[in-house]
């Protein structure tokens, strides 16, 4: 069985729960361009990283951040950011620029994650899938 979500989708989760436009674009099979335009008034700026799939465990996906030698601060910078948009426990900061996402926390994919066992996670031109069996 195979379950996906394209980015649009995806991009107006985010909206309607944190309030935040976020643009997601593919890059291969394991990495996701992402870019999140920053307006603070008089300063505008795209903040754009690569967020490279490392591995999925249960429900919770490993990934990597590289943004090129900015790669900190732009983490630090985004975390502050969005500290208060984004649901307490969700993401979960690891050494070297990796983070695990607890994708079991967000309402919409926790019943992806209810229904079956996932066995692989791929990057699509235009979303994200899942594949895995169903549970019994």
């Amino acid at each position: 069985m195979k379950a996906s979500i394209s980015f649009p989708e995806l991009q107006n989760i985010l909206q309607e729960k944190a309030n935040q436009t976020i643009y997601f674009a593919s890059v291969d099979e394991k990495t996701i361009h992402v870019t999140y335009p920053l307006n603070l008034g008089v300063i505008k700026k795209d903040l754009s990283a690569d967020l490279i799939v490392e591995e999925l465990r249960g429900s919770d996906l490993l990934v990597q951040i590289s943004a090129g030698k900015g790669t900190e601060t732009l983490i630090n910078t985004a975390l502050s950011l969005l500290k208060n948009k984004i649901p307490e426990g969700l993401l979960e900061k690891q050494p070297d620029n990796y983070f695990l996402i607890h994708l079991g926390q967000i309402e919409q994919v926790k019943s992806v994650f209810d229904a079956i066992t996932v066995n692989d996670f791929q990057v699509l031109e235009d979303g994200l899938q899942v594949e895995g069996v169903l549970k019994s």
